[in-house]
């Protein structure tokens, strides 16, 4: 990373983490709201009474309290040891056509890129959430269950949003299994390279991150997935095959099944989101210490620096020093046992240098046109 003199520091400080808290706490309060009022009344899972309380309600939302403390024991466990296997296995897949590579990346990463990195396995929890949704449904609610008879008709239309939103965060452990050691190979700039005897043959230059590598598969699955599953819970079960079998709805009914399945597709991923997000700042928290372990892994592998890493620290008038930023280079120095060029007197030596060579100049061209001159005359 190569920070010039006039060049502002940016300091990525908790500001960043405004929009994806905001986020967070709104999406909650959505589905909070959605589960107690789908299950107001309704008694403990019929299959195992009163296991937490005599509210289904309630027992939903502790089971949900109890889920973030696993999903941030999840990452700190597995998230880095997975993340070491992808490394190696890619090394071997990959090893005949591509190189591995460390490429000095930005630092910076604010609130917008914290929620897009969510949006990749909300889409898969959603698309997986149907092996979920029978045995879920059966579990909670019993086999005997009709939301045409236990519920008011004007929620039983949300019965199967809350269905596939319960089945979903069911499938988000699944989903960060998977994704959180992207994150990890993202965050630490290990990328592949087409080696230069490939480049003989008709094919552009390759360079891709490992970790993008991975998430790309998975999100490939994601979005062919979710299409399909969001038409079979939210038009093809509730409305289609119910005509199909000769029940006959009113145009009301019709339109408003369309409209809330329509807007639940669209707005289904956000809440799941929402629900993965605390994770992602927990993985920002954790970063230095991840980058670290993987960027000694892939120097081990044989992994070089795509350039020097060059440090310039610089005090500009009243602009705080980020420390946050500076450490992590460090990191990246250390471990691909790089030496670290900074300092604020080669800073101010260079610029005095540059402008002594520039006044030097100046003087030599005005001596060289007096000297035209005077032949002249």
């Amino acid at each position: 990373m190569l920070v010039h003199a006039k060049t502002p520091v940016i300091i990525m400080g908790a500001g960043r983490f405004v929009t994806p808290v905001v986020m967070f706490i709104l999406g909650m309060i959505v589905i909070l709201q959605l589960i107690s009022t789908i299950t107001e009344g309704m008694p403990s899972t019929p299959l195992i009474p009163d296991v937490l309380s005599n509210s289904l309600g309630t027992d939903i939302v502790t089971i949900m309290v109890i889920a973030f403390p696993i999903l941030f024991l999840e990452y700190y466990i597995f998230a880095v040891p997975i993340a070491v296997i992808l490394l190696i296995a890619t090394k071997i897949i990959k090893s005949t056509r591509y190189e591995l590579n460390i490429m000095n990346i930005g630092r910076d990463f604010g609130g917008a890129q914290i929620v897009r990195r969510a949006a990749a396995p909300a889409l898969f929890a959603v698309a997986s959430a149907e092996l979920f949704r029978t045995p879920l449904r059966l579990y909670l609610f019993g086999p005997n269950f009709d939301p045409a008879v236990e519920l008011v008709p004007e929620l039983v239309p949300l019965f199967p949003v809350v269905v596939s939103l319960m089945s979903s965060l069911l499938a988000v452990p699944i989903a960060l299994l998977l994704f959180m050691p992207t994150w990890v190979l993202n965050d630490a700039g290990v990328v592949t390279h087409l080696k230069s005897d490939r480049l003989n043959l008709r094919q552009c230059p390759d360079t891709q991150g490992v970790g993008r590598w991975i998430a790309n598969m998975l999100g490939g699955y994601a979005l062919l997935a979710f299409p399909i599953t969001m038409f079979l819970n939210h038009f093809y079960e509730p409305l289609i095959l119910p005509w199909l079998e000769g029940t006959i709805f009113s145009n009301e009914q019709i339109f408003y099944q369309l409209t809330t399945g329509t807007l639940w597709t669209i707005g289904l991923p956000f809440f799941v989101m929402t629900f993965i997000l605390p994770v992602i700042i927990f993985n920002e928290a954790m970063q230095k210490r991840s980058t670290v372990r993987i960027l000694k892994l892939a120097t081990r592998l044989g992994a070089k620096m795509v350039r020097k890493e060059r440090i310039q620290e610089i005090k500009r008038l009243s602009s705080v020093y980020d420390e946050e930023k500076a450490a992590t280079v460090e990191l990246y120095a250390e471990a691909a046992n790089k030496e670290i060029v900074s300092t604020q007197k080669s800073i101010k030596s260079k610029s005095k240098t540059a402008i002594t060579s520039s006044d030097k100049k100046r003087t030599t061209i005005t001596k060289k046109k007096e000297k035209f001159k005077k032949s002249k005359k």
